[in-house]
């Protein structure tokens, strides 16, 4: 006797031994059961999943003499000669060969025969491939057929099968094996059919199989045949492996070394993507339930180092040059080409290879699948109140009174890179002095000069008790200094919050001034001279009630003069963002003597002498 293929000789012939497809061998022995059988079924799914099988078991089990519980006994004469393909109940039809009207019509004339036994079955294979006409002359037959005649379609395309045959027909979808259910098949045919395979032959198997369970047995055919793993997969290994590690010279070899062995550039490239379609998956943490566990984890470990980005610029570029590969000079250079720019990213501007390097960059950084990343905030320390603070005053100008000299550097202590977050608030306090933010070098503003008034005489340096606020002031409630805030965290709330959401009339006051220090349970501070101390007194409340509302608690304020504060110069920068300037020594912010001010000498007086002066030599003409 011949030598039968595996596939052919472990063909199911139960419906207990289909694999994979509980779902229709469940619908079809409960229909048998029952007696609720269809008159039409359609089975659609990928080759080699068990359609005509399922088919010639439904035949089988209708035509039975001794059925049990939806099941054919496979030992009566009609079970044995469907078995052997010699059964006149059961007709097969190759829909791809024979698709024309006539082949349709003869089907339709037979149909209507009697039969040996109970039932006649017509299994069309591959009923897609049917002519539009000889579909349509199928309709009414399949709609109404005789009362002993069953029909039971097969295709791996059911969008192409007409819908109105559909529609008269009880669809059942078949689907790949997982990997489980074909580890147990091949792991049976090897033990009954007493074949010496390894592990590494039956991991082959299955990787070539992808799901089906004819060509997992073909494949496993071949392994015998051929006494071992051949090696026409190691390709697609080293195309992927060179992906993951962007070497371009091991893909343009593995590419070479597929060629010459006889593998056609394009059926290398659709197993690539294959692969490459499985590394998707599992970047995106799908199900891979068809590959076995081995493969399962050779994949995840080239997802991760392709990234979900890398895998899907590769399967749309490969995609691309697909389009025009039957139609180059050299069916390899479209797939070189390709390889070259997914392994060289950086020659690739397209917007696909920006994302898949800027992914890397994330994944090297320990952040994969992160659209930013970001470092944890570390929140600084707070400063000690006991700590004393130094006081930043402008360039070049002295040390305000009882202020201590700043320290000097430790050389054990940590330099400002180790302490980010003080350094950060030192640039800050300095660059608020050197432009007058939040109480260092008072804005100056202009104002006319008053001839006419008569100059109160200088007042003597006044000391910084001197400015103590007037009997009448209420005195602010005393606090330890331990209690009060550092200098340099009053300057920063002063510019940043306290300030600039002041009244327009304490705004203009207070603006000229800045903290200096804590003395006596209070936070001093200083402005440049006696009467612009007492004007800002006159409007303290407001600044106490700020004081006590950013920092939580009253803040004590002593009002000194700050005799290391330069004198105001007679310019101002008028600008939107700076506050109102100091105010002057008169009693009114705003006020200007007019008696100071000269008439222009330049200006027209006229509309006339205007345009006169725009267009000189131009005549007035009066009109009549």
């Amino acid at each position: 006797m011949a030598y039968q293929s595996l596939y052919r000789r472990y063909r199911p012939q139960r419906f207990a031994e289909v694999r994979g497809q509980e779902h229709l061998v469940r619908a079809l022995r409960n229909a048998v059961a029952e007696n609720r059988v269809g008159h039409a079924y359609l089975f659609s799914g990928p080759r080699g999943t068990g359609k005509t099988s399922t088919a010639r078991i439904l035949a089988k089990v209708l035509n039975c003499e001794r059925p049990v519980e939806g099941e054919p006994c496979c030992e009566c004469a009609s079970c044995l000669a469907i078995a052997d393909g010699t059964s006149f109940d059961v007709h097969e039809l190759d829909a791809a060969s024979n698709n024309k009207v006539d082949d349709i019509r003869d089907l339709i004339n037979k149909a209507a025969l009697g039969t040996p036994g109970r039932t006649k079955v017509y299994i069309l294979d591959e009923v897609h491939m049917l002519t539009p006409a000889a579909s349509n002359a199928l309709l009414k037959t399949l709609e109404e057929p005789p009362e002993h005649v069953v029909f039971v379609l097969a295709t791996t395309d059911p969008q192409k099968v007409l819908p109105t045959i559909r529609s008269r027909t009880q669809h059942f979808e078949v689907h790949l094996l997982p990997a489980e259910d074909l580890q147990a098949l091949v792991d049976f045919v090897v033990t009954d059919a007493g074949l010496d395979v390894g592990s590494d032959a039956r991991e082959y198997v299955l990787r070539v199989g992808d799901g089906s369970a004819r060509d997992t047995l073909s494949a496993l055919d071949r392994v015998v045949a051929a006494g071992g793993v051949p090696d026409d997969l190691s390709s697609v290994d080293e195309l992927v492996e060179a992906l993951c590690e962007r070497d371009t010279a091991r893909a343009l070899l593995a590419i070479e070394a597929s060629t010459n062995a006889g593998r056609s550039p394009r059926t290398l490239g659709e197993a690539l993507i294959g692969r490459l379609r499985d590394v998707f998956l599992a970047a995106v943490g799908a199900d891979l339930h068809r590959l076995s566990e081995r493969d399962t984890a050779r994949v995840h470990e080239q997802a991760v180092r392709l990234t979900a980005a890398g895998a899907t610029r590769a399967l749309e570029v490969l995609g691309d040059s697909f389009v025009g590969i039957q139609d180059a000079p050299d069916p390899r250079i479209p797939l070189e080409v390709a390889l070259v720019r997914l392994t060289k990213p950086e020659s690739d501007v397209s917007a696909a290879a920006l994302l898949e390097r800027i992914e890397r960059l994330e994944v090297a950084l320990g952040h994969p699948g992160a659209a930013v990343v970001t470092a944890p905030a570390r929140t600084p320390p707070p400063p000690e109140a006991s700590a004393p603070v130094p006081v930043v005053a402008p360039a070049g100008a002295e040390p305000p009174a009882g202020a201590e000299p700043p320290a000097e550097a430790d050389p054990s202590a940590p330099s400002d890179a180790a302490r980010p977050a003080a350094a950060a608030r030192q640039v800050l306090a300095e660059h608020r002095t050197r432009t007058g933010s939040g109480g260092a070098k008072p804005r100056e503003r202009v104002t006319a000069p008053k001839a006419a008034a008569p100059k109160a005489p200088a007042p003597e340096a006044v000391a910084p008790e001197a400015a103590a606020p007037p009997a009448a002031a209420p005195a602010a409630p005393a606090a330890s200094p331990g209690t009060l805030p550092s200098r340099e965290e009053i300057t920063m709330a002063w510019g940043d919050r306290i300030l600039p959401n002041l009244s327009g009339r304490s705004k203009s006051r207070f603006a000229g001034g800045r903290f200096l220090d804590h003395a006596e349970g209070a936070a001093v501070f200083g402005l440049p001279n006696i009467h612009h101390a007492r004007r800002c007194e006159e409007a303290r409340d407001e600044v106490d009630r700020a004081l006590a509302e950013v920092f939580g608690r009253a803040v004590p304020m002593r009002i000194v003069v700050d005799e290391g504060a330069p004198p105001p110069a007679r310019a101002y920068e008028a600008s939107p963002s700076r506050p109102p300037a100091a105010p002057t020594d008169d009693g009114d912010d705003d006020a200007v003597d007019v008696s100071e001010l000269d008439d222009a000498t330049d200006v027209a007086g006229s509309s006339l002498d205007r345009v006169s002066q725009v267009f000189p030599g131009a005549e007035l003409v009066e009109g009549e």
